[in-house]
């Protein structure tokens, strides 16, 4: 083994350092170069596409137009493939070219569409009814900016702005379409109805086994027993119509304004494919609810009397009604016969009515609330009630028949006769007129019960009773009770009325000469003068 030089060992030692120096920067250099981001150059391609390009004429069709970006990367890595092909800040307006379809959304800001993705943007088209079937074309302008080149390594970045122009095909078809107008509704609030409503085909092909459904929009509106209804029509050529009834009710307590419906017409086209035109508006405004106006015009009722109400009652409208009755509830006042055949009424026709009927003895006489409800049939033919409060006064209790004596004066031990005035105090005639005397002690009466065959309101009658009066009787004032009982008007016989009337026992004349020693006196001389007559003769 050769031993080497000290100045050879050292420079051996100098060269492997040397080449671990630039080892390591070649291998830092190739770490910071993994670290930087490379370099690309590259741009968004957006193109427009419309899923659905169909309309009809006379409608707003929103239509999806949608825009996909398909980015192209012109140099460097692809890792870095989103920082160019994303489009940033895309706006997309859609223009007219020339066609008469009206845009109503013409300006959107979608924000960023990056690579590989699909921005759905809808857009509004108005097309007007006269619009001739076809295909027309719309102009959808984007505008938006992106990265271009992106060389971080030196630092470098290009940004760019681009506008660009892509058409769309728009077809105005000429399937069938329809319009829904309400053509007559006999439908009143709180009544039910028909409601009749014209299906016209504005389309330009025929359409067949035309199923038309109506919907209501709110709970106060019925189409039959839910808030839809369906109806059937055959056949509709372009331009035909036809008319289709549904039930309909109004709630009670809904509102006279105008109700929305929704239509839909599910048919079958030329080509035997099922189709359908929905959300067809249809307005309805029922007739307000039906009134009346009852009122009181006069009324004859007394507590424990008959009497009699009489009032009119006003169709206010809105419709013509028939075979209306009055009827009268349960209270103070009991009638005869509790219901008023009134008859037919036009809207603000008037008719009179009469109750007769009487208020119970033990009633109050003060103003009684009568409930009246009037039943008619409405325009469509449909039973209906309404209800109305009425105020009717009532006058106090007073008797039928009162008595008064004439001139009762009698003397202790005499036999006279005892008059009364019967006076009629009722508003009707009052018959068989029954009177009966009851008297005690010391007064005395054989005959006891007179009878007045009638007595006519307002008048008065007299009657007499035979009285003696006990010879012991002090003077002063005895109590004789009269029991009434009389027939009304109405054929019903009325017992337990009373009247008492006082009868007077007063002191005896001694001087006076008896009537019957008078009545001898007079006769005596009237004999006596016939025979001096006679003799001088």
């Amino acid at each position: 083994m050769s031993r080497r030089s000290p100045s050879l060992h050292v420079l051996a030692v100098l060269a492997a350092l040397v080449t671990l120096a630039v080892l390591g920067g070649a291998f830092a250099g190739f770490a910071v170069a993994q670290e930087e981001p490379p370099f690309i150059r590259g741009e968004p391609e957006l193109d427009v596409y419309v899923p659905d390009s169909t309309v009809s004429p006379g409608t707003a069709t929103d239509l999806t137009v949608q825009i996909a970006n398909d980015g192209d990367v012109e140099a460097g890595s692809d890792v870095r493939r989103d920082t160019v092909t994303t489009a940033r800040s895309v706006v997309v307006e859609v223009r007219n070219d020339d066609s008469p379809l009206v845009v109503e959304t013409d300006r959107l800001a979608v924000g960023s569409i990056g690579d590989g993705e699909v921005r759905e943007v809808p857009i509004s088209v108005a097309v007007p009814a006269d619009a001739e079937p076809g295909e027309y074309s719309l102009d959808v302008r984007l505008e938006y900016s992106h990265t271009y080149l992106s060389a971080p390594r030196s630092g470098v970045v290009q940004d760019r702005s681009r506008t660009r122009t892509e058409s769309i095909s728009v077809t105005v078809d000429d399937a069938p379409r329809f319009a829904m107008r309400t053509v007559n509704a006999d439908v009143q609030v709180g009544d039910s109805g028909t409601l009749a409503a014209n299906v016209t085909n504005v389309g330009g092909e025929t359409a067949r086994d035309l199923s038309v459904e109506l919907a209501a929009n709110g709970p106060d509106l019925a189409l039959g027993e839910t808030e839809r209804n369906t109806a059937r029509i055959e056949r509709l050529d372009p331009g035909e119509n036809a008319t289709v009834r549904f039930p309909a009710s109004v709630r009670t307590d809904a509102a006279a304004e105008s109700f929305d419906l929704t239509g839909t017409v599910r048919y079958t086209d030329v080509d035997g494919i099922r189709d359908a035109h929905e959300g067809i508006p249809v307005g309805l405004r029922p007739r307000a609810a039906q009134s009346f106006t009852v009122a009181v015009d006069d009324s004859t009722l007394r507590v424990g009397e008959n009497g009699t109400v009489s009032g009119t009652i006003r169709n206010d409208g809105p419709t013509n009604v028939r075979g209306v009755v009055l009827a009268v509830g349960e209270g103070a006042f009991v009638p005869r016969s509790p219901r008023y055949a009134v008859g037919d009424l036009a809207a603000g026709e008037n008719a009179t009515f009469r109750f007769r009927g009487g208020v119970p003895a033990n009633a109050d006489s003060v103003p009684q609330q009568l409930d009246l409800s009037t039943s008619y049939r409405s325009a469509a033919d449909t039973e209906r009630t309404t209800q109305e409060a009425v105020r009717v006064p009532v006058a106090e209790r007073r008797d039928a028949v009162t008595v008064s004596a004439v001139d009762p004066q009698f003397a202790a031990g005499e036999d006279g006769v005892l008059r009364l005035e019967v006076t009629n105090r009722r508003d009707v005639e009052l018959r068989d007129v029954e009177l009966r005397l009851a008297v005690d002690q010391p007064l005395e009466s054989e005959f006891r019960t007179t009878v007045i065959p009638s007595l006519p309101p307002g008048e008065t009658d007299q009657v007499a009773f035979d009285l003696a009066v006990d010879g012991n009787a002090p003077v002063s004032r005895y109590p004789a009770t009269v029991e009434i009982t009389h027939t009304d008007p109405d054929g019903i016989r009325v017992t337990g009325d009373r009247a008492t009337v006082a009868a007077s026992v007063v002191e005896s004349s001694g001087g006076e000469i008896p009537i019957e020693a008078g009545v001898l006196i007079i006769l005596l001389i009237l004999v006596a003068a016939g025979a001096w007559w006679f003799y001088v003769r």
